[in-house]
């Protein structure tokens, strides 16, 4: 090979070399910026976060012992509302702390809970049409009445076992939540754009079964 030829590709190769080292120094360092940033981002939101779940997850643990059974007193209309009152204050707390993924798990429990409130209204009622308002004389009536009671308190029972369920499982999706420290974003975006292509190039064209 002509020298004067060998030094052109030489310089030609150093000059491609350079180019792709500093691409990917200016990668790893844009990368690391964005890092940095979600980093920091993930640090700003994690107090009011854990104070938000925190807060949200008292008001499970409140009415999980509220209906502690046996000794399980009826409700009153007033405490069904402040028990409602305080889940949705809680709840507003947790929309607006985010993310979304704990959202969703938070709504799901939040209608648990308020239909396990509601119950808690309809054994109320059932004890007062079973002790007030049902007359002794008539024993068929008297025990459908006694009957409905009981079954709606042992479907209470079953609420409370279902309400430790929604514990853990809030519990564990703040847990994890608040474990990000805004490292793994990135990577998981890149598995998840990845498998997308991938499912997109493996697609069969139209028209074909």
């Amino acid at each position: 090979m002509d020298a004067g030829i060998a030094a052109v590709l030489g310089a030609v190769t150093g000059s491609i070399s350079g180019v792709i080292g500093s691409i990917a120094a200016g990668r790893a360092q844009r990368e690391g910026v964005r890092m940095t940033v979600r980093s920091d981002h993930a640090k700003e939101r994690h107090q009011p976060r854990r104070d938000a779940y925190k807060a949200y997850l008292q008001v499970l643990l409140d009415l999980e012992a509220r209906l502690v059974m046996p000794g399980y007193e009826d409700s009153t209309p007033a405490e069904e509302m402040q028990l409602r009152s305080d889940l949705d204050a809680r709840w507003i707390d947790v929309v607006l702390a985010g993310p979304e993924a704990i959202t969703i798990v938070g709504s799901a429990v939040r209608d648990s809970v308020d239909y396990m409130i509601a119950h808690m209204g309809e054994c109320r009622r059932l004890l007062k049409t079973w002790v007030e308002d049902t007359p002794e004389e008539d024993e068929d009536e008297f025990e459908a009445a006694r009957q409905a009671y009981e079954d709606a308190i042992n479907e209470a029972r079953e609420f409370r076992s279902q309400l430790v369920d929604c514990i853990n499982i809030f519990g564990g999706s703040a847990s994890r939540i608040l474990d990000i420290d805004g490292t793994e974003r990135r990577r998981f975006s890149r598995w998840r754009m990845r498998r997308k292509k991938r499912a997109t190039t493996e697609r069969p064209p139209s028209g074909e079964s």
